[in-house]
């Protein structure tokens, strides 16, 4: 569903990422592991045209996406949970929900999407008049997914879904996660939890420097077994 062919990425005259390749399968659920300042959220951001990669192209069912507008790429049908949960704070939840769908016309679908999205999370229900700067960070996580999901996205890119959130809420947040790939919707996760994330994934690449060191195309525990070792070898070097 998504390609990135031999993508190169520079910030400045700093380059960030190198030849990058990934290839996220649709239905799949596919995870990007790496330490701090790998190249993880540029990768992200190169998709999403923020970036303009000097090297390579980035395929979204089979038709380039390189060098289109932020906005033409979200709406063929790509969604993003942002870092850092990024909601509207001095809005109310339904008002950032809406802001999730201003892409589409359709009525029925909107009202479907946040009838969905309350039913996914009921403490958005709740909270539906609140202003969203008001809520935990565990709250806001859920408003940031449910965001994402209102424009029924084919796929979806969540950067660091977890971060910063109490043990039993990250459980939570995993759980929908499979959910919305249960779904039908296609997931490509960057994920400080690395080991919780492999464990869901149906695939995953690990960046170092702004490469590829290795990446676990088969879902297997013999697969993943040597990936997770490649990653903590990685991660003592980083250190």
């Amino acid at each position: 569903m998504l390609t990135i062919i031999d993508v190169s990425t520079f910030y400045g005259s700093v380059p960030v990422l190198k030849n990058v390749i990934i290839e996220i399968p649709k239905g799949s659920i596919t995870c990007l592991l790496g330490s701090n300042g790998a190249g993880k959220t540029t990768t992200i951001n190169t998709v999403l045209g923020f970036v303009k990669p000097s090297a390579g192209d980035i395929l979204f069912n089979d038709a380039s996406i390189r060098g289109l507008p932020t906005e033409a790429i979200v709406s063929r049908g790509i969604g993003v949970v942002p870092e850092g949960r990024r909601v509207f704070p001095k809005m109310t939840v339904e008002e950032n929900l809406l802001v999730g769908a201003s892409c589409s016309k359709n009525k029925a679908n909107i009202a479907r999407n946040l009838e969905r999205a309350y039913t996914m999370f009921p403490r958005l229900a709740e909270r539906r008049s609140q202003n969203a700067g008001t809520m935990s960070g565990g709250e806001q996580q859920m408003l940031s997914i449910s965001r994402a999901l209102m424009s029924d996205p084919q796929i979806v890119l969540m950067d660091e879904p977890s971060l910063g959130l109490a043990p039993l809420i990250v459980n939570d947040i995993f759980a929908t996660i499979r959910q919305i790939n249960k779904d039908g919707t296609t997931v490509l996760l960057i994920e400080q939890n690395a080991f919780k994330a492999l464990a869901m994934a149906d695939r995953a690449y690990l960046l170092q420097k702004g490469q590829v060191l290795a990446s676990c195309t088969e879902n297997t525990p013999e697969a993943k077994a040597r990936l997770k070792d490649i990653y903590l070898k990685s991660t003592e070097q980083a250190h």
